[in-house]
């Protein structure tokens, strides 16, 4: 247990999902917590999931090469205008999943279709030695879906894992201060 916490749930599991409203279109939703402000209440993460919807298999007859996108993230703060991004580059960012489909047409009589096709998850696969992953100080937390270059609107489902702690005053008060200045 983080120094300056106590416990005061056992496991939890939040469920949640989110989709774009049309293809290629970012959509962010909030997802609250109901925490307890004035019992300096917080959210210990220990572990998300998230089953994204793949990016578009997408072949340009032209023969110019494609590349399309579907990306998801889950943030404790609003990152829809960050400019930190969406990755976990940005301090606000718990964790991320993206799926990348690139095709190319080979120059082939028959025009052979050459398509590499990558999932990524490094940033759920969290080390097994950690206690936990991050703590929500704020009453909720973001999901971001994105898409680019997608026929059809992407959607993600997830699951956030943790416990509610309650936290000493100045521990309290400093990770809400960190949290809100990390946009």
């Amino acid at each position: 247990m983080p120094k300056g916490l106590t416990a005061t749930s056992e496991q939890i599991v939040v469920s949640f999902s989110a989709s774009e409203p049309n293809p290629n279109s970012p959509f962010q939703t909030r997802i609250d917590l109901q925490l307890n402000a004035l019992d300096s209440e917080v959210f210990v993460v220990t572990g998300v999931k998230l089953d994204i919807d793949p990016a578009d298999v997408v072949i340009n007859p032209a023969g110019i090469p494609t590349r399309t996108l579907s990306s998801a993230s889950i943030s404790k703060q609003d990152i829809s205008a960050s400019a930190s991004g969406f990755g976990l580059g940005n301090p606000s960012v718990i964790a991320t999943a993206t799926t990348i489909y690139r095709s190319d047409l080979a120059a082939t009589a028959t025009n052979d279709v050459i398509g590499d096709y990558l999932y990524t998850e490094n940033s759920i696969d969290t080390p097994s030695q950690l206690e936990y992953v991050d703590i929500i100080a704020t009453p909720d937390f973001f999901v971001t879906i994105r898409g680019s270059g997608n026929v059809e609107a992407k959607g993600v489902q997830g699951k956030l894992y943790g416990f509610r702690a309650r936290a000493s005053s100045s521990v309290y008060a400093s990770l809400v201060q960190s949290e809100l200045l990390s946009q």
